[in-house]
């Protein structure tokens, strides 16, 4: 556990980690309520206990917002620190990727997922908490590097492809990290004319990159590689990185040591 477990504290809202059961079980019914039932791309075999949970969560990190009001989880992300990773069960990104070069940096690493924030919560100053809670952990366990896997909110091969080969015009890529997808996630390639129709317009394109994956890209985020196709959660995801020394100078309060 880091501590102290508070990570930042307004007059509404707490960032903090889960310090026990009681805690981590808020993190994991927010998620189920946000990916099961209101999205409908949860993991079925949460259902019974009404909490989204996998092999890797034991292992991880639960930051929380917590209003104060009412005492509820209004916001998670779950963080798997890169040391615990490599004693345990490895990245869950390894499950989709085959992920080139993390070896040389998992000791440096944090890895993010499993981000939802509650219906009525989400604004950008929610975000804004969430980020500076994430960089406090950051530069609190002493971390460089920051990855995870990011989804569009469609099922649309398509526009996933159009937007990786934008991305690599946009000069987008990770020169730390390079990720492909294993087999059984990889993404049906689309005919070479959707592909150009779809890149002809790149403002409309633009429109398929989620509010979040937005807010990755402009604090300096890199994608890692091609998209890949998460089946159980119906999702096309981007292995994305996040290089401490490259915030750009607008975004570096959160991640000051």
């Amino acid at each position: 556990m880091v501590s102290p477990s508070v990570l930042l504290e307004t007059d509404q809202f707490i960032v903090k980690l889960a310090e026990n059961e009681e805690e981590t079980e808020k993190a994991l019914r927010l998620r189920y309520e946000i990916f099961n039932l209101e999205q409908g791309k949860g993991l079925q075999e949460c259902s019974r206990s009404g909490m989204d949970s996998d092999e890797f969560d034991e292992f991880c990190l639960h930051l929380l917002v917590i209003e104060k009001e009412t005492g509820k989880a209004i916001g998670t992300y779950r963080v798997h620190l890169g040391s615990i990773a490599n004693s345990a069960r490895g990245f869950y990104s390894s499950r989709e990727y085959d992920i080139y070069g993390l070896r040389e940096i998992a000791n440096y690493c944090m890895e993010l997922g499993r981000s939802c924030v509650a219906p009525k919560y989400r604004t950008g100053a929610i975000v804004g908490l969430m980020w500076g809670g994430i960089g406090e952990l950051l530069n609190r366990t002493d971390l460089r590097f920051m990855l995870g896997c990011v989804s569009m909110e469609e099922l649309n091969p398509a526009a996933g492809w159009a937007l990786y080969r934008y991305f690599q015009e946009k000069h987008l890529m990770s020169e730390i990290l390079t990720s492909r997808p294993r087999k059984v996630y990889e993404l049906e390639y689309p005919p070479e004319q959707e592909l150009q129709r779809l890149l002809s317009d790149e403002i409309a394109l633009k429109k398929h990159i989620p509010p979040l994956f937005k807010g990755y890209l402009r604090i300096g985020c890199r994608i890692c590689g091609e998209p890949a196709l998460d089946h159980e959660f119906k999702t096309i995801d981007f292995l994305i990185i996040l290089d401490k020394q490259k915030v750009p100078e607008r975004y570096i309060r959160h991640f000051k040591s």
